[in-house]
Parts: C-alpha cells; sequence; structure tokens
C-alpha cells in the first residue's frame, strides 16, 4: 500500500468516527480517537497510523489532544460542530478549545458561510458602515428575493453590538414598508407615530417604531415602498435627527441608525432619491452568484437545522444531492430552505408510514423542478468534485446544529404537525393511502404559506411538453438520446425524445403491460444492429436515472424509437428552391402557380432577358443562391442553354451546394417547392429524385451521342464447352449493369468454336467476359472469377460509360449470383428461406463492419453459412484453435458476427457456437 493511500484511508476513517459525536459529546468529555483504536479498525500497525496522524497534524487537518494516549480530531468536524475556522491545532482537552473558540468568536460575520468567499467583499463593507464614526453610516442593502438580505441587517446589527457602537439594549426594529403601501396614513403612523386626534380612528398617543428603535437600528424592508410623504419625514429623520409625529407641532429628536433592503436595481428611478440621502450601498450576490461549495455548506446547515429539530437521523443519497445543489432556485437562499424543509417533512411521512429507521430523501421525493437539477446545472463539474469526494453513498445528518436567532423567523413546526396528523387519523381508522394522501396536502398548504414569502408566481413557467410528461423523466431521456445519439453518430428526431418520454411516462406510472415482443419486432430491432445495442445502455441509463427495473422486451421498443428517421442538420431548415427560365416573367409566373396553391413563399424565382450578358446573370443568381441558403443548399429548376452550367459554378464560387434540375415547367416547380419544404430531404436525395423522374430530353450531349450512333455495341460472353455459362454471365450483366439496357447493348453468348459463326460486321466490342479470352485487338477480357469474387461488374461498367457518355450505378452482386452459388452448397435446407436468411444477417453484419472487398466476402459468405448452417442443426460442429485468442484479439468483430449469427439460429432453432464463429469472422478479417 502506498504512503498516499494509506493516509488518506485513515484521515477518511477518522473523519467518519467523528462526524458520529456532537458538540455536547465533547463538552461532555469526548477527546476523540487514538492512533491504536483507528489501527485496530483499519487493520494496519500502530506506528505506521501514528506517523500518518503526525503528517496529518502537521497538514493542520486533525487536532492533536495531548496526553497519554494521544487523541485525534478531526479538524473540518470540529469547524461544523462550532460553526467558526479553527487556528489551534494541538490542545490538552477538545472542550477547551470550544470554551476558547466560543470566547473569540466576537465577530457574528464569520458565522456566515461565504464570509472568506463570495460575501468577503460586502462583509468588509458592512463592517466599515458599522464602525464608521459617531454611529454608523445609513446603509442600502441590495438583492434578489430570499439573498439574506434581513439577516445580514441583523449580522450588522450585532457585529456593531459587539464593536461598542451600539449598547447592549439596542434594538433591532423590523418594520416591512410593503405591507402598509396602499396605506399611507397608516404607514406613517406606524413608524413615526402619531398623537390623539391625528386621524380617524387616532383615539390615544402612539410613540411609533422610531421612538423604539431610538439609539439603535431600524430596518426598513422594501424600503422603496415608502410614500413619498414617509420619504420625506425619514430624509429629515436622516439628515437632522429629528422626526415629528402624525399630528404633533414640535419635533422630536432620535439617533437612528438606518439599514433599508430593496430589490430594485440601483438604476430603478425608485431609489435614486434614497441613493442621494444613504451613502453605502451593499449588494448581496443570488444564489447562482455563489460558489458550489457555498451552497452545498448552506444545503448541510440546512438539513442539520432540520434534524436539530426531529432528533431523527437524516439520510441523502447523492443524486438527491446532486438535486439540490444544481436545480433552478429563483427564489434564492430562502427558497433553497423552504425546499429542503418540504423534502425533509415528505420524507418524515414515510419515515413514519413505513417505520424506517432514517428519514430517507432519495430521489423520488424530489420536486419536478427540484430533480431537474441533476442535468440542467451550469456547474456539474464543481458539483461532481464535492459530490465525487464523498466517502459512500449517502450523506449522513445526525449531528445537531446551534441556531442563530434569525433561524427562527417563520419556522414553523411541520414535523409536530405531521406527528399530530398522523396519530389522528390513525385513531380515527383511516386507511394509510388515506392519511399519506391528507397529510401531503398539508404540507403542500405549508410549502405553498413559505414560498408566497419568497417567490412571485411566475418564476416557474414550464415548457408545454412539462404539462403531459413530467421534466424528471423527460430530463431521465434526454441524457438516455444524447449518449445514443453518440453511440450511433447521429442526431435524433426531438419527436423521438418525446415519445420515449411518453412512453416511460407510462411505464413509470403503471399504465403499460409488457407482453413477448412479437417476430416482427424482433425482425425490425435486427435490421437496426447498432441501434439495438445502443438501446441496452439506454435502458441501463433510464433503469439508473429512474430508479426503476426495465423488462428485457423494452430493448426492443428502444430500438425501435432510435431507428425513427434521421433528423436534419436542423428542424426548420429547407433546401432552397430558384427557378431560373429565359424570357420576361417565365420563371416568376411557375413560381407564382406553386406559392398560392401551397400557401407559400417558398420558390423564388430570377428570369433572365434575351439580351442579359451570361456574366452579368450568374452573379445576380449567386447572390441570390447566398440569399436563399439555409444551410442545406439550394435547387436550382433551368430551362436550357448556359442555365445547365450555372449549379457548378455556383457551387465553386460560394461553397454553397447547389443541384440543378433541367427542362422545367410548371408542375415540376410546384412538386419541387412541396418538397423543399419538407425538413427530412436532403439535397443529394431530392436531387436524385427529379433526375429519375425526367426523361434524359435535356442532356444535350448524351442525346446526339444517343441518337447518332450507328454501329451497335456488344458484350461478348464465353464459355469453355457449350453457352449454358455464358448465357446465365450474360443474365448477371444485365441485371447488374442498366447501362445495358439502356444503350440496347447486344450480349452475345458463345463458346470459343461458335464465336466463329458470329456476325461482328457494324458492332463495337467494348469487352470479353467469361471462361475464354478471345483474343482480339483492343478489346479487353475479365475472367469469370473476376466477374464474380473481384472488381469485374465495375470495370466493365466503366468501359460503357466513357464509350455513351453517361453514367450509372451498378449492383453490388445481383440474386442471381448469389441464388446460384447457395444452391450449389445446399444439402437440405429450403433455399428461398435459407437465402433471405443468410442475406438478413450479412446486411446485420455489414452494419457494424467496415467491408472492404464487398463482393468477394459476400459470396464466400453465402457459401460458408449457408453449409455451416446445415452442419450446426446436424451437430456436425467444427473445431478453431485458439478461438478464445481470437475472440479477445477482436472483440468488435465478434460481437458483430454474433449478432449476426443470432438470426440464423432464431429461424433454424439451432445455437452456432463460438468455434463456427471463429471461422465466419476470418471470412471478415482482411488482415
Amino acid at each position: 500500500m502506498s504512503f498516499l493511500l494509506r493516509k488518506s484511508k485513515i484521515s477518511e476513517m477518522l473523519k467518519k468516527a467523528c462526524e458520529k459525536y456532537t458538540l455536547k459529546d465533547i463538552e461532555n468529555g469526548f477527546e476523540g480517537f487514538s492512533a491504536t483504536q483507528l489501527a485496530d479498525q483499519l487493520a494496519m500497525d500502530r506506528a505506521n497510523v501514528s506517523k500518518e496522524l503526525n503528517t496529518l497534524f502537521l497538514e493542520q487537518r486533525v487536532i492533536k489532544v495531548i496526553g497519554r494516549p494521544v487523541y485525534y480530531f478531526d479538524a473540518e468536524v470540529f469547524e461544523k460542530l462550532t460553526h467558526g475556522k479553527n487556528e489551534v491545532f494541538e490542545t490538552d482537552h477538545l472542550n477547551l478549545l470550544i470554551k476558547e473558540h466560543k470566547q473569540h468568536v466576537s465577530d457574528p460575520f464569520e458565522l456566515i458561510i461565504g464570509s472568506e468567499g463570495s460575501l468577503k467583499t460586502i462583509i468588509k463593507k458592512a463592517k466599515a458602515a458599522m464602525i464608521y464614526p459617531p454611529f454608523g453610516l445609513h446603509t442600502l442593502l441590495i438583492g434578489p428575493t430570499g439573498v439574506g438580505k434581513t439577516m445580514f441587517a441583523e449580522i450588522m446589527y450585532s457585529f456593531a453590538k459587539e464593536q461598542g457602537v451600539l449598547n447592549e439594549k439596542a434594538e433591532f426594529v423590523v418594520f416591512n414598508c410593503a405591507e402598509y403601501a396602499d396605506n399611507p396614513q397608516l404607514l406613517l403612523g406606524q413608524l413615526f407615530g402619531y398623537v390623539k386626534g391625528a386621524y380617524t380612528g387616532a383615539d390615544h398617543d402612539s410613540e411609533g417604531l422610531i421612538h423604539r428603535a431610538n439609539n439603535g437600528i431600524l430596518f426598513l424592508d422594501e424600503i422603496h415602498r415608502l410614500s413619498p410623504e414617509g420619504q420625506e419625514m425619514l430624509f429629515m429623520l436622516i439628515d437632522k435627527g429629528e422626526y415629528r409625529r402624525m399630528g404633533d407641532s414640535k419635533n422630536t429628536k432620535a439617533n437612528v441608525l438606518i439599514l433599508g433592503a430593496t430589490t430594485e436595481n440601483t438604476d430603478s428611478a425608485l431609489l435614486k432619491t434614497f441613493l442621494r440621502r444613504i451613502p453605502m450601498t451593499i449588494t448581496i450576490p443570488s444564489l447562482q452568484e455563489r460558489t458550489i461549495k457555498e451552497r452545498y455548506d448552506l444545503i448541510e446547515k440546512f438539513l442539520r437545522q432540520e434534524y436539530s429539530q426531529l432528533k431523527i437521523p437524516i439520510q441523502v443519497t447523492k443524486k438527491g444531492m446532486k438535486a439540490l445543489m444544481g436545480y433552478d432556485c429563483p427564489g434564492n437562499i430562502g427558497q433553497l430552505k423552504a425546499d429542503i424543509r418540504l423534502l425533509c417533512a415528505r420524507a418524515f411521512l414515510d419515515y413514519k408510514a413505513r417505520d424506517l429507521a432514517r428519514v430517507e430523501i432519495n430521489s423520488s421525493l424530489l420536486a419536478d423542478s427540484t430533480y431537474a437539477g441533476i442535468f440542467k446545472s451550469e456547474k456539474q463539474p464543481e458539483i461532481m468534485e464535492i459530490i465525487d469526494s464523498h466517502a459512500g453513498n449517502l450523506f449522513i445528518y445526525n449531528q445537531e446544529i446551534n441556531f442563530e436567532s434569525f433561524d427562527f423567523r417563520d419556522l414553523e413546526d411541520i414535523y409536530g404537525l405531521i406527528e399530530k396528523s398522523f396519530s389522528r387519523y390513525e385513531i380515527e381508522g383511516y386507511s394509510a393511502d388515506t392519511i399519506s394522501r391528507e397529510i401531503k396536502k398539508q404540507i403542500e398548504e405549508y410549502i405553498s404559506r413559505l414560498m408566497n414569502k419568497l417567490v412571485n408566481t411566475d418564476i416557474s413557467q414550464k415548457e408545454e411538453l412539462y404539462k403531459i410528461v413530467s421534466p424528471r423523466i423527460y430530463r431521465s431521456v434526454e441524457i438516455a438520446m444524447q449518449i445514443a445519439e453518440h453511440h450511433i453518430n447521429r442526431s435524433i428526431p426531438k419527436k423521438a425524445y418525446a415519445a420515449m418520454a411518453l412512453h416511460m411516462s407510462a411505464i413509470v406510472e403503471n399504465h403499460v403491460t409488457h407482453s413477448a415482443f412479437s417476430a416482427n419486432q424482433y425482425t425490425m430491432a435486427m435490421d437496426h444492429p447498432l441501434e439495438y445495442q445502443t438501446a441496452k445502455t439506454v435502458r441501463t441509463i433510464l433503469q439508473s436515472e429512474l430508479d426503476i427495473e426495465l423488462p428485457e422486451q423494452e430493448i426492443i421498443f428502444i430500438t425501435l424509437f432510435l431507428s425513427m428517421e434521421e433528423e436534419r442538420k436542423t428542424e426548420s431548415s429547407h433546401i432552397g428552391l430558384l427557378v431560373l427560365a429565359h424570357g420576361n416573367g417565365v420563371a416568376r409566373n411557375m413560381a407564382d402557380v406553386a406559392n398560392t396553391l401551397l400557401c407559400t413563399h417558398h420558390a423564388h424565382a430570377l428570369d433572365m432577358p434575351l439580351k442579359q450578358n451570361v456574366q452579368e446573370f450568374l452573379e445576380v443568381v449567386s447572390d441570390k443562391v447566398k440569399e436563399i441558403d439555409e444551410g442545406k443548399g439550394v435547387l436550382l429548376m433551368v430551362d436550357m442553354g448556359s442555365l445547365l452550367s450555372f449549379g457548378e459554378l455556383i457551387t465553386e464560387k460560394t461553397n454553397i451546394p447547389v443541384a440543378t434540375v433541367e427542362m422545367v415547367s410548371t408542375p415540376l416547380v410546384l412538386e419541387a417547392t412541396r418538397k423543399t419544404m419538407m425538413v427530412e430531404y436532403t439535397l443529394d436525395e431530392l436531387a436524385k429524385e427529379f433526375k429519375d423522374m425526367l426523361p434524359y430530353i435535356g442532356r444535350s450531349f448524351s442525346l446526339e451521342m444517343k441518337n447518332r450512333i450507328q454501329q451497335n455495341y456488344a458484350i461478348i460472353c464465353t464459355c469453355l464447352t457449350g453457352e449454358g455459362a455464358a448465357i446465365k454471365l450474360g443474365n448477371l450483366l444485365r441485371s447488374a449493369i442498366p447501362l445495358i439496357q439502356e444503350y440496347d447493348i447486344e450480349v452475345l453468348c458463345c463458346n470459343k468454336e461458335t464465336f466463329k459463326e458470329i456476325d461482328l460486321k457494324g458492332k463495337t466490342i467494348l469487352a470479353i467476359v467469361g471462361a475464354v479470352d478471345l483474343l482480339l485487338e483492343n478489346v479487353p477480357y475479365i475472367p469469370s472469377d473476376k466477374m464474380i469474387l473481384e472488381n469485374g461488374l465495375y470495370e466493365i461498367n466503366q468501359i460503357i460509360q466513357r464509350m455513351v457518355g453517361s453514367k450509372s450505378d451498378i449492383q453490388e452482386v445481383p440474386n442471381y449470383i448469389t441464388h446460384t452459388v447457395l444452391a450449389e452448397s445446399l444439402t437440405f435446407l429450403d433455399l428461398d428461406k435459407t437465402e433471405d436468411v443468410i442475406q438478413k444477417s450479412f446486411k446485420l453484419i455489414e452494419k457494424m463492419v467496415d467491408i472492404q472487398d464487398y463482393n468477394r466476402i459476400l459470396v464466400n459468405y453465402i457459401l460458408h453459412v449457408g453449409s455451416m448452417a446445415e452442419r450446426c442443426i446436424q451437430g456436425q460442429i467444427l473445431n478453431y484453435e485458439k478461438i478464445d485468442e481470437l475472440i479477445a484479439a477482436k472483440p468488435a468483430l465478434y460481437h458483430a458476427v454474433k449478432l449476426g449469427m443470432m438470426i440464423l439460429e432464431e429461424e433454424f432453432k439451432c445455437s452456432v457456437p463460438d468455434t463456427e464463429i471463429g471461422y465466419v469472422m476470418d471470412l471478415f478479417d482482411t488482415e
């Protein structure tokens, strides 16, 4: 064991052990743990433990208690218990250290979480304001709801007393100006006092809050809601130290320090008058602006406060803590405290109902808005650093915490309410479900009362989808889908996200009954092997995120979700459409008809005057293409002449993909407008579709070539004897190469002898194909094996293209050749069924394996797997030496072939062992 690891283990063990003890335990004589105790717990040598403890002491990570034996206590745990920074790391007794700590903590600001972090600067300003002679500076505290302005003002008051600026009897008087904003007369009476008869209902003298705050602090919350008359009276107090009660004829002197709080910005018109009179402004940061460590400390503080009330240990899962640290909390610290209170109340109800050992807070208890914090926080790395540094899977809170005066404000005994209600409902004979329902209502009412004090109702607006699907479920699906996108290397449509979320919502709410999936569903899944494998990962993620168990059938359903049509670059982008024609109004009229009929403005048009310079018009068209391109390219629809070449020229000039469709007409423009508005199309797909739709009329070069051909083209197929093999080879060429039929190329079949009888007059021989080379001058020869196993078909297609000036793709290997090869290899299996199954398995493997020599491998695969299937059915299994080494060396290929063999196993009800899979792997292994 390394020294670093050993020290870390000892430190962690000491910390966990110390966390079980309270401040009261230390005051009653608990000193910590000795090296011997820790060595026994860790099964380590005592000398090594003692050595590491002394190192931790020198690093100021533990407190050493001198004596026999020497005891140690974790320094961080001690600071949490005493709520202050510890600077003494060696003492005779821990309880003496606590007493010294209490004596030295004369600065109440040290109790604030963040006093050495995000609040450090504003604390310095607050201290300066309080000690400024002779009686401090009037101060305005600015910040959004819930940041702790009232608490901060109280600490300023405590600091002033500690520093002797205020005497011990000085009061801290709170007045909320918003509560009386609609009744200015009553507001002035409450604040400044009144004499009998000052207004209707004033039947006695009243001193007012300023009199009570004399020689102390008056805290005016929501100070911007003070009426103009009230502001003038307050400014007189600030400027002259005097005020006048309502109805009184004389002024009264008062020495009052004003602390105001507001949610308004400093540039607000409402604050301008205050800013002229109040010299010090302090802006308190929102919870979002605080550090993650400070938020974590606040959460721990509030959970310990709940334990102090409950006297029952509280445990929080890592996922629950991650949510609390990351969720949007617009009500700031006040909302965070209230949300934790609600969470503990719900968990306490569960504790009572299920007779648990602890109050357990897990993800199932989180409100949707809180649960969303697991995914959406911008500070995830910082959160995970804290989460991962915590030992164990649970955060345990079983130590009491001292409440400060400001912690008791608005603190209702919700737990007492739950306890009483629970007992009453049990006595009255209510069912467990009814008790739970009724108490949940009380909890919700309680939290509503708190939230009304914190946040406006519009802070938690939700997206439309959240009206039908829980954010928690959607966020879980979102995480799973994003990982899936990475695996399958393409985007998944948002409609698939929504569909998956609805499906999972139904499962969570027990609205889905799983039955065995059909063969059709299985086949669909097997058609998408990459998605099928990804679905397994997605299922694992969803089980973890939603804390549910998903059956095996879900893998099939998830595969189908992942296989929904591929989302394009953006859901809102379309292919641009531009119609070009010669003459005046020709293109414009066609575009107008399409736009009118389809209620759109998508089709654009430019007309080229007959005398227009081509280069100038090209510039105009290029600019228009730039204007209408949405990122997916532009489809040009042109009539004739020079416009046919514009597409390639514009692409070279602008780097915008442009495809050209010729022989434009109104019906074509109408169809093109409709399809370019469909986001699922790509430019290449659409161009090919129109190319297949149109005749070759506009292709002047190929048309001319075709019409002026005087001699016939021909290909000669040969065999050794007879003409049977040559005829089959000719059928193969016709089925594989479309140009043969398109240009009416004759296929002549013969052997060496019958060739002499063929009249070649007027024929141009393009190639000789087959078993015999006829040795014709300047005519290429392609042997039969090259046709089947290599790139012979491709060579012939290239020869034809060069001669006729046209392009066409070839089929990779036609059904004819595979059918023939398989028929010769099978003994008892049905030919058609076997061919279909083998082709499906090959297509599945093909999607996961990069196949270089496609034709050769396919033919060999068909030949081998047909025989292999019959062997496996008969139990005649081949051995493969070192199969384990092969699988270990090529796990991805093994995985792909194994999946392909699953189709054979399912159809033929047999098992394909790894030894047979090894030989199939060899077929694909080009190395």
